[in-house]
């Protein structure tokens, strides 16, 4: 097994050499179409993107779709699927387009779309297909699981949460998830996709209901560990109240090692040095929310560190796409695809 290095921060070449032809991106929530757009924007056109999307949402509206029409939950879908879509803004901004609920919540244009197409073909990755045909998305979404799974969470004081939606309102630390059923396996193309990928990249997003929601499904992390081709990990900017309370970059690690993914079997980290304006933070810390700590110490094997200002100009605090996707672009393309990796 490759050996990690100290804490040393790598600085991509901006001319990269090789650029990958096949990559995985693992997640859900706000970050993972960030990275998709970022990648999309910065990777040639050949390069095939594959989105390995979280199935557990029960919240919202997806939330409401799964529960009355046993579909797939569609938001992170379609959030993702207009990160990569080739269509005018117009038609984005519709399929966005969220009517108001006489009761419950409103359901996205798009969620409507995504859920009717589900009932009307013969499964849901044809549903996703034809959905990404009329968007003129060139790459491939797979939820991580077509079971209709729910998320479990082993609190620290010991209790169980069941659901997506509730597991930041238990009160306690987070210590493991799981899926229920527990004999759910990844979609089929899912473990080929990471097989074949020339890298591999998790997060950003929710650690817990996004990232290791879509690592819990049986199976993905081994595929993941068997690949032996570059993992890079992209990690939050803020925690999340209820929970990543407190977490700095290192308990992310520990949080992926809990689930099976160790720190040695990760190759990269990608971390925000970059300033956050004093009034937005002011903002989050009233809601219970603070940067990720950059608290890896000098002298420990850590993945490489890749760090910079990846912070986006607007009143949220998320990852800019076109800062992120250029420095894994170029990462990527440092890395190559060499038989070391395999």
């Amino acid at each position: 097994m490759r050996s990690t290095e100290s804490a040393t921060i790598t600085r991509p070449s901006v001319r990269p050499s090789r650029a990958p032809s096949r990559v995985v991106a693992i997640g859900g929530g706000r970050g993972l179409p960030v990275v998709l757009a970022g990648l999309r924007r910065w990777l040639p056109t050949d390069c095939h993107i594959t989105a390995v999307v979280t199935a557990a949402d029960d919240g919202g509206s997806s939330g409401v779709l799964r529960e009355q029409y046993d579909v797939l939950p569609p938001g992170d879908i379609r959030n993702c699927l207009l990160a990569l879509s080739r269509v005018a803004p117009e038609v984005s901004a519709a399929l966005q387009y969220r009517f108001d609920g006489a009761v419950g919540p409103g359901h996205p244009v798009g969620n409507l779309l995504l859920a009717a197409l589900d009932m009307v073909t013969s499964d849901e990755l044809t549903a996703i297909r034809l959905a990404a045909s009329l968007l003129g998305v060139r790459d491939l979404i797979l939820p991580s699981t077509t079971r209709r799974i729910h998320l479990m969470a082993e609190l620290a004081d010991g209790r169980h949460v069941r659901g997506e939606s509730q597991i930041a309102r238990g009160g306690a630390a987070i210590v493991r998830l799981r899926v229920d059923p527990p004999d759910a396996v990844p979609s089929p193309g899912v473990l080929e996709a990471i097989q074949a990928a020339d890298a591999v990249i998790l997060g950003p997003g929710s650690l817990y209901t996004s990232v290791l929601a879509t690592l819990a499904v049986p199976g993905i992390v081994q595929a993941l560990v068997e690949a032996r081709r570059p993992r890079i990990f992209v990690c939050n900017l803020m925690t999340e109240p209820g929970e990543t309370d407190g977490y700095g970059v290192a308990a992310h690690l520990r949080a992926l090692a809990v689930h099976g993914l160790r720190q040695d079997e990760l190759d990269y980290i990608v971390v925000n040095t970059g300033p956050i304006p004093t009034t937005i933070r002011a903002r989050y810390a009233a809601e219970g929310a603070e940067p990720v700590k950059f608290d890896i110490e000098p002298g420990v094997a850590w993945p490489r560190l890749v760090a910079g200002d990846f912070v986006g100009a607007s009143c949220a605090v998320q990852h800019n796409a076109d800062k992120l996707g250029r420095v894994l672009a170029e990462l990527l393309a440092s890395t190559g695809v060499s038989e070391s990796w395999r």
